[in-house]
């Protein structure tokens, strides 16, 4: 089966739910891809977790004390997860940290309490890096929310616009049910174009919009706006979001991101002493990048200094006093989504180039996402 599961900002929104119950089923279809194994439903989530490939990977490692990581949306499903693990001879540490996706896996949490395994939930597998000392399991975690009803809306309003070729985004919770969008797509009179990211077909995930293929528009099965906002920054591209779990569609609107963006690098441009930030996540450490920054930054007679962090807020930020801009080497969505959290302009290193030359011809909002090392040097 798939490693899939809900992102930690594109899961459904925040409910009260009763104590979480299971079902057992030997096959999980409703019209989507049909998902043989065993599957557990933990109806505090909606989510379907496979049990019996989590014992049996434990087991296979001979790992014992078992590390459960889960993005914030699925905290309660990894306690009912830790409650079934633990009668079957495990010992279970469950994380209470942030997981911002594969590339936030919690190695140090595990290693300095013994874990000999983790359990990862929500998301697909590895970005930005290949694995540390401790095994990881992507567990697989499926909606059981329907998204054909509000796709088809979602298909309805591109076609009033007279777009019929459409670029498909989903999810990585929503991922067993590309092919019946496809089907609907095609009932429709919509031709439907579905890349592959990490092995699944319409995966996107929050940095990474490269499965996006041509097309004239683009429909992301997604909860909340995260995940279509990024692929209308990354696309430029009419983007329309498919909720299922609002059962809303949603027009991404991306001018006031992209004023944001400019008043930024504007603001940067004027600045003379940068912070450039270096993240200490397995997926996000881009140290190289961070010297070349500093370095080139430097070269064009501003200070630079290196700064390391995990979390990055504005708590932490505003006590680094004395700096009058931000390099961003970490996440590329904390530029966009957390631009807030950041007391004084921040920019990304594919952005830096503007700051670096001065002037914004040329500009684009895909540059948010690149890890451009053109201009530093490199």
């Amino acid at each position: 089966m798939p490693s899939v599961g809900p992102t930690s900002r594109g899961g459904p929104p925040g409910r009260r739910c009763r104590r979480p119950t299971s079902t057992r089923t030997s096959s999980v279809s409703a019209g989507a891809l049909s998902l043989d194994g065993g599957l557990t439903l933990l109806e505090a989530g909606g989510y379907l977790l496979d049990l019996d490939a989590v014992v049996r990977w434990a087991r296979e490692r001979g790992a014992r004390r078992l590390l459960l990581q889960a993005p914030d949306g699925m905290k309660a499903a990894a306690v009912e997860l830790a409650r079934r693990l633990e009668p079957e001879g495990f010992e279970v540490v469950i994380s209470g940290g942030h997981a911002w996706g594969g590339c936030d896996v919690a190695y140090g949490e595990a290693e300095s309490l013994g874990a000999e395994g983790i359990v990862h939930l929500g998301h697909h597998g590895f970005v930005g890096h290949a694995g540390g000392r401790v095994p990881v399991l992507f567990l697989p975690a499926l909606s059981a929310v329907d998204p054909v009803p509000v796709f088809r809306r979602a298909l309805e309003e591109v076609l009033a616009e007279g777009r019929s070729e459409v670029a498909l985004g989903v999810a990585v919770q929503h991922v067993h049910w590309v092919g019946k969008l496809e089907e609907v797509a095609s009932e429709a009179g919509v031709k439907l174009l579905v890349g592959e990211l990490g092995g699944f077909r319409g995966l996107v995930v929050g940095c990474n919009y490269s499965s996006l293929p041509g097309g004239s528009a683009v429909v992301v099965v997604a909860g909340g706006i995260f995940h279509g906002l990024g692929a209308a920054l990354w696309t430029g591209k009419p983007t329309w979001v498919a909720d299922p779990y609002l059962r809303e569609v949603k027009r991404v609107d991306v001018r006031r991101f992209l004023a944001v963006r400019l008043e930024m690098l504007s603001r940067a441009m004027e600045a003379r002493r940068f912070a450039v930030l270096v993240s200490v996540k397995p997926g996000q450490r881009r140290l190289r990048l961070a010297e070349l920054a500093a370095r080139a930054l430097r070269r064009s007679g501003r200070e630079a200094l290196l700064v390391v962090l995990d979390e990055v807020t504005r708590e932490a930020l505003e006590n680094l006093t004395g700096f009058d801009a931000f390099v961003n080497t970490a996440c590329p969505r904390l530029a966009v989504d957390d631009a807030e959290a950041f007391p004084a302009p921040v920019v990304n290193a594919g952005e830096l180039k503007y700051v670096l030359k001065g002037s914004l011809e040329g500009y684009s909002l895909r540059d948010v996402f690149l890890f451009d090392l053109r201009g530093l040097g490199a």
